[in-house]
């Protein structure tokens, strides 16, 4: 005996009721093959190649003239079908011969069930193995198996082979029953059931087939049984609580799925198909509903249940804190859930000093402690089921506030060492004394209510009351004391010289210097010009620009504690010289030569004043006892200036100095040879060569007079001969 199992497609579902079971169930004993098809069986032959023969009347061995292997299971002796190895052709065939019950709704836990055998081998004889498939169709009446011998169509479920592998010793040889019970169809579905005599390697000639025959087949449909839902009763829940409980059933086929048919669970509750209620309510009352449990037959069963929901009394509130005030708390709490009855209302109760109390929502305040005193409070919850359990707060003692008063401070003036006293003091309104400090060590430090100066910036000093055991510390207050930059003090005198002559670019220092008072910044005195076009300052060197009034300032840079020193001024008054005192100066090297001798003249020119002067012209005309052919002028040397183009064969010295600053001087040198006079009577008489310098006509200068013509003489030696008599005179 064996049994399959079926996983098909779900069809029409049809209610399985007694009447219906009994109007499907047959039994076929085969009592007359050819009436089959009155019944609704079908016989179809697929095989390849095809035989003669397909499913037939059984042979009863007291057939004559043939006698055949065996007689039927019951009834008359042939009364079963057979089917052999001739429903193909030679030895290699391949037997699809088909024997297909009626139509039928199915639905899980119908049993179908037959007889079969094979002949039984004599001793010494041969075994050729057969093969018979049970197969399903659930395409409603199709008979549809396919073309071929290898297809199936329809049939596409193997309920069940005997002798798949088609080996020897396995198909039975003596009437063998076979039961096969429908499970996994998802709802009843109209189909067949078919018989399917299947061989390969078959025919006349073949290694397999050779004769089987079928009886008794019994088709008993599905009769749903009582199916009850277990437990009678379900627990009652409470509201806000994890809730799980199992249901059961008993009398259905296989595993039943659950569900809520009528009426509706709590809220928050639900039914898995498993049969698991589980969840949390979230209402209370009483909730009526139905629970179904049906079965893979289609069967079913209810039973009706009651859940009565509670509600919870309020928990106790958690994180209850207490923070004290001045004869007050603030008890603050975790609002509880309302348990499913609301409204939910608070008490809270401190207790220490005395006993205070209030309702209301989180936070409330509660006053009328007594400040200094510990307290603790709980925190009750109340609903509509009811007062729950207390909540507990921290240990708490209330304390007075307190303020300090204090008023602004006069500034200072930082000085070394100095000191001020803190005025006005300060107060705190719980009486208690005031403690002093500095929050800018850096500035200022204190001591009892004496501030030491450190350092100019602001001083910011602080009031505060510690408390006691009855005060809270007050907030601390603070002023703050500007200390200003002490001063500094410069001198700077006027300058030795106040009036200096302007020459562009010469320098002169700074006499006398600037001082500093003491105490201050330790900075150096610097020094610089407010008329940078009149003069500029290096250091304490001042170079003149221009002509005017050239301003000195003296500055002292100031630090953290003093201020920059106001600046001092020294004026110097620069003035244009106008006096430019030029002189010239002419020397000769022989004031005695003889007649044809040459005679040299320095001509030295110069400025001595303090103004530049410009375009001097100097003017030496060559004295006429000298050789005009012979003289010789040229520029030696110039200091400060340059020296002027002489004209060349000129006896006239005529040139005009375009540049002659103060100090500058010009060496000229002539030269010529000594001749006769005119008159022979002045020969010997002495002759001489004047230069001149002066200024331009027109110019601003002024020039003293005293120096600006030289002359050099020259006499011509009257020469003795070495014998005492008189040098013969010239000849003319």
């Amino acid at each position: 005996m064996s049994r399959a199992s079926l996983r098909i497609a779900a069809g029409a579902l049809l209610a399985g009721v007694s009447g219906l079971a009994c109007a499907q169930a047959y039994t076929e004993n085969f009592d007359n093959v050819g009436l089959l098809a009155g019944s609704g069986w079908v016989i179809q032959n697929n095989s390849q190649p095809l035989g003669p023969n397909s499913w037939y009347q059984g042979i009863p061995v007291n057939a004559t003239p043939d006698p055949g292997p065996f007689d039927a299971f019951n009834g008359a002796p042939n009364a079963y079908i057979a089917a052999n190895y001739a429903a193909t052709t030679g030895s290699t065939g391949v037997i699809s011969d088909w024997l297909i019950t009626p139509n039928r709704t199915f639905r899980n836990g119908d049993v179908f069930q037959f007889y079969t055998r094979r002949p039984t081998t004599p001793a010494g004889g041969t075994e050729y193995p057969d093969r018979l498939e049970l197969r399903l169709s659930t395409n409603g009446a199709s008979t549809n198996v396919g073309a071929g011998a290898s297809a199936f169509g329809d049939f596409s479920t193997l309920l069940l082979s005997i002798n798949p592998t088609l080996v020897t010793n396995v198909y039975p040889a003596v009437w063998t029953q076979y039961t096969v019970t429908m499970s996994g169809l998802p709802a009843p579905t109209s189909g067949r059931i078919a018989f399917r005599y299947f061989v390969t390697g078959a025919g006349p000639s073949g290694t397999n087939s050779d004769y089987i025959g079928v009886d008794n087949v019994v088709y008993t449909p599905y009769v749903c049984p009582a199916v009850t839902v277990t437990p009678s009763s379900l627990p009652d829940a409470s509201w806000g609580q994890p809730y799980s409980q199992a249901l059961g059933q008993t009398g259905a086929l296989g595993a039943p799925s659950f569900a809520i048919t009528a009426g509706a669970l709590p809220p928050g509750l639900t039914l898995g198909a498993g049969g698991t209620l589980s969840g949390t309510p979230t209402a209370i009352g009483t909730f009526n509903f139905i629970v179904t449990a049906h079965d893979n037959s289609g069967c079913s069963g209810s039973r009706p249940y009651a859940i009565i929901v509670a509600p919870l009394l309020p928990a106790a509130p958690q994180n209850v804190t207490a923070a004290a005030g001045d004869a007050q708390v603030v008890v603050d709490w975790q609002p509880v859930s309302d348990g499913g009855a609301p409204p939910v209302t608070y008490n809270a109760t401190c207790s220490g000093g005395n006993v205070v109390s209030g309702s209301g929502e989180p936070p409330l305040t509660l006053t009328g402690l007594v400040n200094g005193t510990t307290y603790t409070c709980t925190v009750k919850a109340t609903n509509g089921a009811g007062e729950g359990p207390a909540g507990v707060s921290n240990a708490f003692t209330p304390m007075g506030n307190q303020t300090i008063t204090f008023g602004p401070q006069s500034g200072q003036t930082y000085s070394p060492g100095g000191t001020f006293a803190i005025d006005p003091p300060a107060s705190a309104s719980s009486g208690l004394a005031v403690a002093y400090g500095s929050s800018t060590p850096a500035t200022c430090t204190v001591s009892a209510s004496t501030v030491s100066i450190v350092a100019a910036g602001t001083c910011t000093i602080t009031a505060d009351q510690p408390g006691d055991a009855a005060w809270n510390p007050a907030p601390q207050v603070s002023q703050s004391v500007a200390i200003a930059q002490a001063s500094q003090t410069l001198t700077f005198p006027p300058q030795t010289e106040q009036t200096r002559w302007f020459a562009a670019g010469s320098a002169f220092a700074i006499a006398p210097l600037a001082s500093s008072a003491k105490p201050n910044s330790g900075a150096p005195i610097l020094y610089s010009s407010l008329t940078p076009g009149i003069c500029t300052v290096s250091d304490t060197t001042v170079t003149m620009v221009a002509a005017g009034g050239c301003v000195l300032a003296a500055d002292q840079a100031g630090n953290d504690n003093y201020a920059a020193a106001p600046q001092q001024v020294s004026v110097v008054l620069l003035v244009v010289p106008t006096e430019a005192d030029l002189w010239i100066q002419n020397t000769v090297d022989r004031p005695r030569p003889a007649l044809g001798d040459t005679v040299t003249y320095t001509i030295l020119v110069g400025n001595d004043g303090q103004a530049d002067a410009a375009n001097v012209r100097v003017l030496d005309v060559a004295p006429v006892r000298l050789d005009p052919a012979t003289v010789v002028w040229q520029c030696v040397e110039a200091i400060g200036t340059t020296c002027p183009a002489l004209t060349p064969g000129s006896a006239v010295l005529d040139a005009t100095i375009a540049s002659f600053p103060k100090d500058a001087a010009l060496h000229f040198e002539m030269s010529g040879e000594v001749i006769v006079a005119a008159d022979p009577a002045d020969d010997y008489v002495e002759f001489f060569n004047i230069a001149s310098v002066a200024l331009p006509k027109g110019s601003g200068l002024t020039d003293p007079p005293s120096n600006n013509q030289s002359s050099a003489g020259v006499q011509v030696s009257d020469v003795l001969f070495a014998d005492g008599f008189d040098e013969a005179p010239p000849a003319r």
